[in-house]
């Protein structure tokens, strides 16, 4: 080795890093072979790091193919597995190693045969490149929050009586069964909301996603359709109901430690306006928010939209009792995930109870609605 090249300046991980995300679509593909590109081509999606296939043929990882977050991954299913092409490198040929993946790196990408000269351009280059990058990433954060109040906003406030009011009766929630006897200001109905899986606008209910100090972040959206058999209003999941199944669900905006408030419970007030200690009912998804305020109106209830959400949402110090109602699911990934997102919040103090619906029912909506035609059949 000449004097040069012993002596030629290192080359930092972000330059390496950005070189890869740089190729997220040619080493997507080669990392995850069973994934597939969205509808929308922007990113590649597949089941979990584990990129095998599911019975439900969930597509929870997603990697961003193009934008200002190119090369960046997240699992929605699991909020804590996420980074970028470097760390899934490392997590899928390297045993997690990050420094293997990131020698493999600097072969792959031609950075450790180059002279001292070239090296200092490369780095050059990275860092106004990542300058703009995040100034481009800052912007369509905004973009995607202003997006998300919009949709939300401009959803008529009137609730009652919609597409959207019918399909959460179906699931037996009823306003009347709710704390303040009237459906949650959160939630509001769009007759037409575009789903790029499907490529149509459908009808769909739209919920607000606020962090703990109030500002609205992003907005939930439950696409429905109506059941070619009883005609009833139902979530539009499948083929026959409009859109491919697993996405009648999507989040607009930047949700991460956001929730959908369902009800303010006994106090009756905000999160930012408690005086005494308070306690919190967590779900994941809105139905099941929505049984538990039918079932304990004296409870405040909020909706996290998934489990490792859960953890990521910092309550104000007079919440001080979190109880989370989990769904009942005994694959290995989503009881980590239970287990990170209650350690999260045991973490920063709070005492965490556990609740879950009987074996045999998924989640707490499912019990709700057997326990009320149950009652139903006993009354006939």
């Amino acid at each position: 080795m000449n004097r040069a090249a012993s002596h030629a300046p290192a080359i930092d991980v972000a330059t390496i890093a950005r070189g890869l995300n740089a190729r997220a679509a040619e080493l997507a593909t080669w990392l995850l072979p069973n994934g597939r590109r969205s509808a929308c081509r922007r990113w590649w999606e597949t089941n979990n790091l584990s990129d095998t296939p599911t019975s439900d043929g969930g597509r929870s990882l997603k990697v961003e193919l193009q934008g200002a977050h190119q090369g960046q991954w997240r699992d929605y299913a699991n909020m804590a597995e996420s980074g970028d092409m470097i760390d899934l490198v490392a997590l899928r040929n390297h045993g997690g190693d990050k420094g293997a993946a990131i020698a493999w790196a600097k072969s792959y990408l031609g950075l450790d045969t180059m002279d001292p000269a070239r090296i200092e351009r490369v780095r050059y280059q990275a860092a106004q490149a990542a300058e703009r990058d995040a100034q481009a990433a800052a912007k369509e954060r905004e973009a995607k929050i202003r997006g998300a109040r919009a949709l939300w906003l401009n959803a008529p406030e009137a609730f009652e009586g919609t597409p959207a009011a019918r399909y959460l009766e179906g699931r037996g929630i009823r306003a009347e069964l709710l704390p303040e006897k009237r459906w949650p200001g959160s939630l509001r109905y769009h007759a037409e909301v575009w789903n790029v899986d499907a490529g149509v606008k459908l009808p769909c209910m739209v919920a607000c996603l606020v962090t703990p100090d109030g500002a609205q972040v992003a907005t939930h959206r439950t696409w429905l359709g109506r059941d070619p058999r009883t005609r009833g209003w139902v979530k539009a999941d499948g083929a026959e109901l409009g859109v491919p199944r697993g996405n009648a669900k999507k989040i607009l905006g930047r949700s991460g430690g956001a929730f959908v408030p369902i009800a303010k419970g006994a106090s009756g007030v905000s999160l930012g306006a408690l005086k005494r200690p308070d306690t919190i009912y967590l779900t994941e998804g809105i139905e099941d928010a929505l049984t538990v305020a039918c079932a304990k109106p004296e409870a405040r209830v909020g909706a996290a939209y998934s489990v490792g959400n859960i953890g990521a949402i910092e309550f104000p110090p007079l919440i001080e009792r979190i109880v989370i109602v989990a769904d009942r699911d005994d694959k290995i990934r989503a009881v980590e995930a239970l287990e990170r997102a209650i350690a999260k919040q045991q973490a920063r103090g709070k005492h965490v109870q556990l609740v879950m619906p009987p074996v045999g029912f998924k989640d707490m909506n499912a019990w709700w609605q057997a326990a009320l035609a149950e009652r139903g059949s006993a009354a006939a």
